[in-house]
Protein backbone atom coordinates (compact mmCIF):
# COMPACT_ATOMS: atom_id res chain seq x y z
CA UNK A 1 0.00 0.00 0.00
CA UNK A 2 1.44 3.69 -1.23
CA UNK A 3 1.58 6.31 1.33
CA UNK A 4 -1.74 7.74 1.69
CA UNK A 5 -2.93 10.39 -0.25
CA UNK A 6 -3.22 13.54 1.12
CA UNK A 7 -5.85 16.52 0.04
CA UNK A 8 -5.35 19.03 -2.61
CA UNK A 9 -3.49 21.54 -0.45
CA UNK A 10 -0.17 19.17 -0.47
CA UNK A 11 1.69 21.31 -3.53
CA UNK A 12 4.94 19.90 -2.01
CA UNK A 13 5.11 16.79 -2.66
CA UNK A 14 9.10 15.40 -2.89
CA UNK A 15 10.13 12.08 -3.58
CA UNK A 16 10.13 9.51 -0.84
CA UNK A 17 13.35 8.99 1.28
CA UNK A 18 14.58 5.41 0.98
CA UNK A 19 13.36 4.92 4.54
CA UNK A 20 9.96 7.06 3.98
CA UNK A 21 9.94 8.38 8.24
CA UNK A 22 13.39 9.65 7.92
CA UNK A 23 14.58 12.75 7.57
CA UNK A 24 18.35 13.74 7.52
CA UNK A 25 19.30 10.31 8.66
CA UNK A 26 17.00 9.29 11.49
CA UNK A 27 15.94 12.99 12.66
CA UNK A 28 12.40 13.58 12.00
CA UNK A 29 11.04 16.90 10.38
CA UNK A 30 8.01 17.11 12.13
CA UNK A 31 9.97 17.87 15.56
CA UNK A 32 11.52 20.99 13.74
CA UNK A 33 7.91 21.85 12.95
CA UNK A 34 6.70 21.43 16.20
CA UNK A 35 9.61 23.79 17.55
CA UNK A 36 9.21 26.29 15.09
CA UNK A 37 5.39 26.19 16.04
CA UNK A 38 5.91 26.24 19.49
CA UNK A 39 8.28 29.79 19.27
CA UNK A 40 5.17 31.16 17.63
CA UNK A 41 2.74 29.83 20.10
CA UNK A 42 5.00 31.26 22.69
CA UNK A 43 4.75 35.04 21.21
CA UNK A 44 1.05 34.37 20.41
CA UNK A 45 0.42 33.20 23.94
CA UNK A 46 1.54 36.29 25.59
CA UNK A 47 0.56 38.85 23.60
CA UNK A 48 -2.70 37.29 22.48
CA UNK A 49 -4.32 34.69 24.61
CA UNK A 50 -2.95 36.41 28.53
CA UNK A 51 -2.10 39.80 27.43
CA UNK A 52 -5.31 41.29 27.58
CA UNK A 53 -4.95 40.45 31.74
CA UNK A 54 -2.72 43.13 31.62
CA UNK A 55 -4.08 45.50 29.22
CA UNK A 56 -7.28 45.16 31.42
CA UNK A 57 -7.25 47.68 33.90
CA UNK A 58 -4.43 50.85 31.77
CA UNK A 59 -6.59 50.54 28.82
CA UNK A 60 -9.39 51.21 30.46
CA UNK A 61 -7.98 54.11 32.64
CA UNK A 62 -5.90 55.27 29.54
CA UNK A 63 -9.24 55.31 27.54
CA UNK A 64 -11.94 56.25 29.98
CA UNK A 65 -13.79 53.88 29.90
CA UNK A 66 -15.02 51.18 32.68
CA UNK A 67 -14.22 47.79 33.50
CA UNK A 68 -17.08 46.10 31.44
CA UNK A 69 -16.38 47.66 28.47
CA UNK A 70 -12.64 47.14 27.94
CA UNK A 71 -14.10 43.34 29.05
CA UNK A 72 -16.60 43.23 26.13
CA UNK A 73 -13.92 43.81 23.70
CA UNK A 74 -11.46 41.60 24.72
CA UNK A 75 -14.36 39.19 25.15
CA UNK A 76 -15.52 39.33 21.42
CA UNK A 77 -12.47 38.97 20.28
CA UNK A 78 -12.19 35.28 21.90
CA UNK A 79 -15.63 35.11 20.83
CA UNK A 80 -15.28 36.25 17.03
CA UNK A 81 -12.31 33.95 16.72
CA UNK A 82 -14.71 31.15 18.02
CA UNK A 83 -17.66 32.01 15.60
CA UNK A 84 -14.92 31.75 12.57
CA UNK A 85 -13.98 28.79 13.83
CA UNK A 86 -16.24 26.27 11.36
CA UNK A 87 -15.65 28.79 8.38
CA UNK A 88 -11.67 28.55 9.32
CA UNK A 89 -11.59 25.16 9.82
CA UNK A 90 -12.97 24.37 6.55
CA UNK A 91 -10.53 26.68 4.52
CA UNK A 92 -7.62 25.11 6.65
CA UNK A 93 -8.81 21.72 5.65
CA UNK A 94 -9.09 22.65 2.00
CA UNK A 95 -6.55 25.19 1.00
CA UNK A 96 -3.59 24.01 3.74
CA UNK A 97 -2.55 25.69 7.00
CA UNK A 98 0.26 27.65 6.16
CA UNK A 99 -1.54 29.95 3.85
CA UNK A 100 -3.95 30.79 6.77
CA UNK A 101 -1.39 31.23 9.24
CA UNK A 102 0.28 34.14 6.57
CA UNK A 103 -2.60 36.04 6.66
CA UNK A 104 -3.54 35.53 10.62
CA UNK A 105 -0.04 36.78 11.42
CA UNK A 106 -0.27 39.90 9.33
CA UNK A 107 -3.34 40.81 10.63
CA UNK A 108 -2.15 40.27 14.03
CA UNK A 109 1.31 42.27 13.44
CA UNK A 110 -0.93 45.93 11.71
CA UNK A 111 -4.25 45.17 14.73
CA UNK A 112 -1.42 45.24 17.52
CA UNK A 113 -0.12 48.73 15.59
CA UNK A 114 -2.97 50.41 15.16
CA UNK A 115 -4.19 49.41 18.81
CA UNK A 116 -0.70 50.70 20.41
CA UNK A 117 -2.37 54.31 18.73
CA UNK A 118 -5.79 53.86 19.82
CA UNK A 119 -7.05 57.23 20.79
CA UNK A 120 -10.82 55.81 21.78
CA UNK A 121 -12.60 53.15 22.14
CA UNK A 122 -14.01 52.71 18.12
CA UNK A 123 -10.45 52.49 17.05
CA UNK A 124 -9.64 50.49 19.91
CA UNK A 125 -12.17 47.99 19.32
CA UNK A 126 -11.50 48.05 15.13
CA UNK A 127 -7.39 47.02 15.81
CA UNK A 128 -8.70 44.51 18.32
CA UNK A 129 -11.71 43.09 16.69
CA UNK A 130 -10.81 43.45 13.15
CA UNK A 131 -7.32 42.81 13.06
CA UNK A 132 -5.64 41.14 16.43
CA UNK A 133 -8.23 38.59 17.36
CA UNK A 134 -9.01 37.16 13.79
CA UNK A 135 -5.48 37.45 12.71
CA UNK A 136 -4.21 35.62 15.58
CA UNK A 137 -7.58 32.44 15.74
CA UNK A 138 -6.93 32.07 12.33
CA UNK A 139 -3.28 31.31 12.24
CA UNK A 140 -2.66 29.71 15.86
CA UNK A 141 -5.93 28.41 17.05
CA UNK A 142 -6.85 26.70 14.01
CA UNK A 143 -3.96 26.35 11.28
CA UNK A 144 -0.85 25.54 13.59
CA UNK A 145 -3.01 23.01 15.55
CA UNK A 146 -4.00 21.15 12.54
CA UNK A 147 -0.69 21.43 11.39
CA UNK A 148 0.58 19.65 14.59
CA UNK A 149 -2.05 17.04 14.43
CA UNK A 150 -1.37 16.50 10.46
CA UNK A 151 2.36 15.75 11.72
CA UNK A 152 1.95 13.33 14.75
CA UNK A 153 -0.46 10.16 15.45
CA UNK A 154 1.39 8.01 17.97
CA UNK A 155 2.27 11.23 19.50
CA UNK A 156 -0.14 13.44 18.95
CA UNK A 157 -1.04 14.62 22.84
CA UNK A 158 2.77 14.92 23.62
CA UNK A 159 3.10 16.97 20.46
CA UNK A 160 0.45 19.29 21.67
CA UNK A 161 1.57 19.49 25.03
CA UNK A 162 5.13 20.66 23.80
CA UNK A 163 3.23 22.88 22.09
CA UNK A 164 0.85 24.32 24.45
CA UNK A 165 3.54 24.21 27.51
CA UNK A 166 6.15 26.09 25.12
CA UNK A 167 3.51 28.90 24.61
CA UNK A 168 2.57 28.98 28.49
CA UNK A 169 6.41 29.19 29.45
CA UNK A 170 6.46 32.48 26.65
CA UNK A 171 3.97 33.75 28.51
CA UNK A 172 5.87 33.02 31.88
CA UNK A 173 9.02 34.72 30.53
CA UNK A 174 7.14 37.77 28.72
CA UNK A 175 4.67 38.91 31.42
CA UNK A 176 7.17 39.98 33.84
CA UNK A 177 8.42 41.85 30.97
CA UNK A 178 4.86 43.14 29.92
CA UNK A 179 4.32 44.09 33.21
CA UNK A 180 7.78 45.78 33.50
CA UNK A 181 7.14 47.85 30.30
CA UNK A 182 3.78 49.18 31.32
CA UNK A 183 4.62 50.06 34.46
CA UNK A 184 7.92 51.74 33.34
CA UNK A 185 6.60 53.32 30.39
CA UNK A 186 3.13 52.40 28.64
CA UNK A 187 0.81 49.95 27.79
CA UNK A 188 1.06 51.30 24.09
CA UNK A 189 4.45 50.53 24.50
CA UNK A 190 3.90 46.55 24.97
CA UNK A 191 1.16 46.60 22.15
CA UNK A 192 4.06 47.80 20.14
CA UNK A 193 6.01 44.63 21.29
CA UNK A 194 3.33 42.26 20.13
CA UNK A 195 3.65 44.02 16.83
CA UNK A 196 7.35 43.40 16.64
CA UNK A 197 6.39 39.51 17.86
CA UNK A 198 4.31 38.93 14.85
CA UNK A 199 5.67 40.56 12.31
CA UNK A 200 9.22 40.65 12.62
CA UNK A 201 9.52 37.00 14.71
CA UNK A 202 6.80 34.61 13.87
CA UNK A 203 6.18 36.01 10.35
CA UNK A 204 9.42 34.97 8.64
CA UNK A 205 9.21 31.10 10.55
CA UNK A 206 6.01 30.32 8.65
CA UNK A 207 8.33 29.22 5.15
CA UNK A 208 9.66 26.79 6.75
CA UNK A 209 6.03 24.92 7.74
CA UNK A 210 5.25 21.99 5.60
CA UNK A 211 1.34 21.36 5.31
CA UNK A 212 1.96 17.21 6.04
CA UNK A 213 4.15 14.66 6.86
CA UNK A 214 3.12 13.00 3.30
CA UNK A 215 3.70 16.43 1.50
CA UNK A 216 7.68 15.37 2.36
CA UNK A 217 7.42 11.52 1.54
CA UNK A 218 6.98 10.79 5.22
CA UNK A 219 4.51 9.17 7.48
CA UNK A 220 3.18 10.84 10.94
CA UNK A 221 6.16 10.71 13.81
CA UNK A 222 8.41 9.61 11.40
CA UNK A 223 6.70 5.80 10.95
CA UNK A 224 8.86 3.39 9.98
CA UNK A 225 6.72 2.50 6.66
CA UNK A 226 7.85 -1.08 6.30
CA UNK A 227 7.04 -1.61 9.94
CA UNK A 228 3.67 0.11 9.03
CA UNK A 229 3.02 -2.21 5.56
CA UNK A 230 4.19 -5.51 7.67
CA UNK A 231 1.26 -4.44 10.50
CA UNK A 232 -1.45 -3.73 7.16
CA UNK A 233 -0.46 -6.80 5.95
CA UNK A 234 -0.81 -9.05 9.03
CA UNK A 235 -4.98 -9.56 8.58
CA UNK A 236 -4.71 -13.06 10.20
CA UNK A 237 -3.57 -14.73 13.12
CA UNK A 238 -2.14 -13.14 16.66
CA UNK A 239 -0.75 -9.55 16.05
CA UNK A 240 1.75 -8.39 18.67
CA UNK A 241 1.05 -5.40 20.54
CA UNK A 242 3.55 -3.58 18.46
CA UNK A 243 1.43 -3.87 15.49
CA UNK A 244 -1.51 -3.57 16.93
CA UNK A 245 -0.16 0.16 17.51
CA UNK A 246 1.26 0.75 14.23
CA UNK A 247 -2.23 -0.41 12.98
CA UNK A 248 -4.17 1.89 15.45
CA UNK A 249 -2.05 4.77 14.56
CA UNK A 250 -1.47 4.75 10.84
CA UNK A 251 -4.22 2.93 9.75
CA UNK A 252 -7.15 4.64 11.85
CA UNK A 253 -10.11 5.35 10.81
CA UNK A 254 -11.14 8.70 9.11
CA UNK A 255 -14.85 9.83 10.11
CA UNK A 256 -16.05 12.21 7.55
CA UNK A 257 -17.70 15.66 9.40
CA UNK A 258 -21.39 14.18 9.74
CA UNK A 259 -20.26 11.06 10.66
CA UNK A 260 -18.19 12.74 13.68
CA UNK A 261 -21.49 14.40 14.11
CA UNK A 262 -23.31 11.99 14.61
CA UNK A 263 -21.42 10.13 17.45
CA UNK A 264 -22.30 11.12 21.19
CA UNK A 265 -19.02 11.11 21.81
CA UNK A 266 -18.48 14.37 19.68
CA UNK A 267 -20.79 15.69 21.66
CA UNK A 268 -19.97 14.87 25.12
CA UNK A 269 -16.78 16.25 23.74
CA UNK A 270 -18.28 19.47 22.83
CA UNK A 271 -20.21 20.06 26.04
CA UNK A 272 -17.54 19.41 27.80
CA UNK A 273 -15.31 22.10 26.36
CA UNK A 274 -18.04 24.22 26.30
CA UNK A 275 -18.38 24.45 30.34
CA UNK A 276 -14.87 23.84 30.69
CA UNK A 277 -14.36 27.43 28.64
CA UNK A 278 -17.25 28.93 30.33
CA UNK A 279 -15.48 28.08 33.70
CA UNK A 280 -12.21 29.66 32.72
CA UNK A 281 -12.76 32.58 30.39
CA UNK A 282 -13.79 35.02 32.57
CA UNK A 283 -11.27 34.43 35.70
CA UNK A 284 -8.64 34.65 32.94
CA UNK A 285 -9.37 37.86 32.13
CA UNK A 286 -9.57 39.44 35.30
CA UNK A 287 -7.49 37.06 37.60
CA UNK A 288 -5.10 40.60 38.25
CA UNK A 289 -8.29 42.10 38.89
CA UNK A 290 -9.45 39.40 41.11
CA UNK A 291 -6.19 39.73 43.14
CA UNK A 292 -6.74 43.06 43.31
CA UNK A 293 -9.99 43.35 44.16
CA UNK A 294 -8.85 40.94 47.20
CA UNK A 295 -6.20 44.00 48.35
CA UNK A 296 -3.28 42.67 46.11
CA UNK A 297 -1.22 45.54 44.80
CA UNK A 298 -1.27 45.05 40.39
CA UNK A 299 2.37 43.97 40.26
CA UNK A 300 1.98 41.35 42.58
CA UNK A 301 -1.07 40.65 41.57
CA UNK A 302 0.82 40.00 37.94
CA UNK A 303 3.13 37.69 39.70
CA UNK A 304 0.71 35.93 40.91
CA UNK A 305 -0.91 35.72 37.60
CA UNK A 306 2.84 34.29 36.09
CA UNK A 307 3.30 31.61 38.75
CA UNK A 308 -0.29 30.29 37.62
CA UNK A 309 0.60 30.23 33.95
CA UNK A 310 4.23 28.76 34.90
CA UNK A 311 2.47 25.89 36.31
CA UNK A 312 0.94 24.95 32.72
CA UNK A 313 4.20 24.14 32.20
CA UNK A 314 5.30 21.07 33.67
CA UNK A 315 1.90 20.16 34.14
CA UNK A 316 1.33 20.34 30.51
CA UNK A 317 4.88 18.14 29.87
CA UNK A 318 3.75 15.79 32.13
CA UNK A 319 0.46 15.17 30.93
CA UNK A 320 1.78 15.06 27.28
CA UNK A 321 4.47 12.04 28.56
CA UNK A 322 1.59 10.37 29.48
CA UNK A 323 -1.77 11.24 27.71
CA UNK A 324 -0.97 8.99 24.89
CA UNK A 325 -1.49 6.21 26.72
CA UNK A 326 -4.04 7.41 29.41
CA UNK A 327 -7.86 7.34 29.34
CA UNK A 328 -8.86 10.91 28.05
CA UNK A 329 -12.14 11.08 29.86
CA UNK A 330 -9.92 10.07 33.16
CA UNK A 331 -7.37 13.02 32.45
CA UNK A 332 -9.96 15.68 31.63
CA UNK A 333 -12.40 14.63 34.61
CA UNK A 334 -9.43 14.62 36.89
CA UNK A 335 -8.01 17.94 35.42
CA UNK A 336 -11.49 20.09 36.31
CA UNK A 337 -11.61 18.39 39.55
CA UNK A 338 -8.44 20.05 40.06
CA UNK A 339 -9.04 23.40 38.66
CA UNK A 340 -12.65 23.18 41.22
CA UNK A 341 -10.62 22.67 44.16
CA UNK A 342 -8.29 25.93 42.94
CA UNK A 343 -11.11 28.27 42.56
CA UNK A 344 -12.62 27.60 45.63
CA UNK A 345 -9.40 28.60 47.40
CA UNK A 346 -9.68 31.51 45.38
CA UNK A 347 -13.37 32.65 46.16
CA UNK A 348 -13.09 31.45 50.09
CA UNK A 349 -9.68 32.79 51.58
CA UNK A 350 -7.58 35.99 50.93
CA UNK A 351 -4.46 34.78 53.09
CA UNK A 352 -1.13 34.72 50.35
CA UNK A 353 -0.02 31.08 50.69
CA UNK A 354 -3.54 29.40 49.88
CA UNK A 355 -3.59 32.03 46.77
CA UNK A 356 -0.29 30.34 46.24
CA UNK A 357 -1.65 27.14 46.40
CA UNK A 358 -4.88 28.38 44.59
CA UNK A 359 -2.23 29.87 41.83
CA UNK A 360 -0.73 26.35 41.25
CA UNK A 361 -3.29 24.04 41.56
CA UNK A 362 -4.91 26.37 39.03
CA UNK A 363 -1.72 26.34 36.76
CA UNK A 364 -1.84 22.42 36.95
CA UNK A 365 -4.76 21.15 36.11
CA UNK A 366 -4.12 23.41 32.17
CA UNK A 367 -2.20 20.22 32.14
CA UNK A 368 -5.07 18.97 30.28
CA UNK A 369 -5.91 21.44 27.22
CA UNK A 370 -3.92 19.28 25.33
CA UNK A 371 -5.45 16.15 25.40
CA UNK A 372 -8.49 17.77 25.12
CA UNK A 373 -7.59 19.05 21.63
CA UNK A 374 -5.84 15.87 20.82
CA UNK A 375 -9.17 13.63 21.38
CA UNK A 376 -10.99 14.90 18.26
CA UNK A 377 -7.80 13.69 16.00
CA UNK A 378 -7.64 10.04 18.29
CA UNK A 379 -11.12 9.84 17.94
CA UNK A 380 -12.24 10.94 14.40
CA UNK A 381 -8.72 11.12 12.42
CA UNK A 382 -6.57 13.38 10.96
CA UNK A 383 -8.17 14.61 7.95
CA UNK A 384 -11.30 16.76 9.07
CA UNK A 385 -9.27 18.29 12.31
CA UNK A 386 -9.71 21.87 11.82
CA UNK A 387 -13.53 21.75 10.73
CA UNK A 388 -14.40 19.65 13.75
CA UNK A 389 -12.64 21.70 16.07
CA UNK A 390 -13.71 24.99 14.44
CA UNK A 391 -17.28 23.78 15.34
CA UNK A 392 -16.95 22.82 18.96
CA UNK A 393 -15.40 26.21 19.28
CA UNK A 394 -18.67 27.72 17.76
CA UNK A 395 -20.03 25.91 20.64
CA UNK A 396 -18.50 28.15 23.43
CA UNK A 397 -18.32 31.08 21.31
CA UNK A 398 -20.88 33.23 23.28
CA UNK A 399 -19.43 32.34 26.72
CA UNK A 400 -16.25 34.11 25.29
CA UNK A 401 -18.30 36.65 24.56
CA UNK A 402 -21.02 37.00 27.60
CA UNK A 403 -18.70 35.68 30.78
CA UNK A 404 -16.04 38.11 31.12
CA UNK A 405 -18.12 40.73 30.07
CA UNK A 406 -20.76 39.75 32.76
CA UNK A 407 -17.74 39.76 35.30
CA UNK A 408 -16.39 43.11 34.63
CA UNK A 409 -20.53 44.37 34.49
CA UNK A 410 -20.86 42.53 38.44
CA UNK A 411 -18.00 44.03 39.23
CA UNK A 412 -18.82 47.48 38.22
CA UNK A 413 -21.87 47.11 39.56
CA UNK A 414 -21.31 45.88 43.01
CA UNK A 415 -17.50 45.91 43.73
CA UNK A 416 -17.34 42.16 43.89
CA UNK A 417 -15.98 38.65 42.28
CA UNK A 418 -18.10 36.49 44.11
CA UNK A 419 -20.64 35.73 42.38
CA UNK A 420 -18.34 35.55 38.82
CA UNK A 421 -16.56 32.94 40.70
CA UNK A 422 -19.37 30.63 41.98
CA UNK A 423 -20.84 30.71 38.63
CA UNK A 424 -17.35 29.47 36.93
CA UNK A 425 -17.12 26.97 40.17
CA UNK A 426 -20.31 25.61 39.08
CA UNK A 427 -19.61 25.05 35.38
CA UNK A 428 -16.12 23.97 35.90
CA UNK A 429 -17.94 20.66 38.24
CA UNK A 430 -20.55 20.05 35.54
CA UNK A 431 -17.77 20.03 32.70
CA UNK A 432 -15.83 17.07 34.94
CA UNK A 433 -18.93 15.15 35.27
CA UNK A 434 -19.47 15.28 31.11
CA UNK A 435 -16.10 14.44 30.75
CA UNK A 436 -16.56 11.87 32.59
CA UNK A 437 -19.45 10.33 30.54
CA UNK A 438 -17.27 10.26 27.14
CA UNK A 439 -16.30 7.33 25.34
CA UNK A 440 -14.56 6.71 22.44
CA UNK A 441 -16.71 6.52 19.15
CA UNK A 442 -18.50 3.65 17.56
CA UNK A 443 -16.72 3.40 14.10
CA UNK A 444 -19.39 4.14 11.28
CA UNK A 445 -21.10 1.39 8.90
CA UNK A 446 -18.77 1.95 6.47
CA UNK A 447 -15.59 1.49 8.17
CA UNK A 448 -16.91 -1.33 10.22
CA UNK A 449 -17.53 -3.55 7.19
CA UNK A 450 -14.28 -2.32 5.61
CA UNK A 451 -12.01 -2.91 8.76
CA UNK A 452 -11.20 -6.82 8.94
Amino acid sequence: MPIPTMNSNDTEVNTPTGKPGMFYGRFFYGWLMLGLISIMAAMNNAFFDKGPSLFLIPVGLSLGLNRATVSLIFSLGRSEGALNGPLVGYLVDRFGARRIMVIGTILSGLGFIIFAFAPNLWVFALAYLGFVSLGATMAFQDSATAMVNMWFSRYRVRAMSIREATGNLGSTILIPLMTLVIAVWDWRVAAMLGAVAYLVFILPLIPFLKESPESMGLLPDGADEDAVEKARSSDGGPRSSEMQRLRRFYDGPEFSVREALRTSSFWYLLNGTMLRQISRVGIDLHYVAILEWKGFDISIAALFFTLRLGMNVPAKLAVGYFGDRLSKPAVLTGGMVLYSLGLVLLLSFDAVWILLVSAIVSGLSEGITPVNWGAIGDYFGRHHYATLRGIINLSYSWALLSVPFAAGWWYDQHESYTVPLIVSLAAAGASAAVYALMRSPKLPDRLTTSTP
